[in-house]
């Protein structure tokens, strides 16, 4: 209640403010900063950098998307991605085989040209629904984009065969009711600076 009550005006004051201009403020960046540490950098580390199977957020790569909303949205609401377990839907392990060198090729990493070729006939039946034709994602299911060379889990082929037949699921917990709105506004203001997307 204290601190509410001695900083709860300095954060409401930004709340007024359009986002993006809140996040060209030097001061609103200096609060969100704090705000980040405080709340998210257990998860996405001090410097935003992220971890394994936690994303980064200082880059322009967005599961769900990286709009003043869609961070907004995140914040508030959280989020649960899941990746299916597929080993046993692709039909055996080397048909993962040559759908693994089919992502490896799509971010331009080292790969067997021959396991690729063949691999695309089974990611355009197994893998496209949520990941599309290309492999660049859908942020409406928060799939993520397989031909930018960023990977949550791993980007070798070992990691990406066991994404393929184990799945992955990771959630990103609601903040609604934990941090109020003048918190929620400058987080997802200093988001967008050091992501780059408020320049956008």
């Amino acid at each position: 209640k204290q601190a509410a009550a001695r900083f709860g005006p300095v954060i409401d004051r930004f709340l007024q403010q359009d986002v993006l201009k809140v996040a060209a403020d030097p001061e609103a960046r200096e609060i969100g900063q704090r705000l980040f540490l405080n709340y998210c950098a257990q998860c996405h580390g001090s410097d935003a950098g992220g971890s394994r199977g936690y994303p980064s957020l200082r880059d322009a790569d967005w599961l769900w998307g990286g709009s003043p909303d869609a961070i907004r949205t995140t914040l508030l609401e959280g989020r649960k991605g899941m990746m299916p377990p597929m080993g046993a839907a692709l039909g055996g392990s080397e048909d993962v085989r040559d759908v693994t060198h089919h992502v490896l090729s799509l971010s331009g990493r080292t790969h067997d040209g021959l396991r690729a070729q063949r691999g695309r006939a089974k990611f355009a039946a197994n893998c496209a629904a949520c990941h599309g034709a290309e492999g660049k994602g859908n942020p409406l299911l928060g799939a993520p984009n397989l031909s930018d060379d960023i990977w949550l889990h791993g980007g070798t082929e070992a990691a990406i065969a066991e994404t393929i037949i184990k799945g992955r699921v990771n959630e990103m917990p609601a903040h609604k009711g934990f941090l109020d709105e003048g918190k929620i506004h400058l987080l997802t203001a200093y988001l967008l600076g050091i992501s780059g997307q408020a320049a956008r």
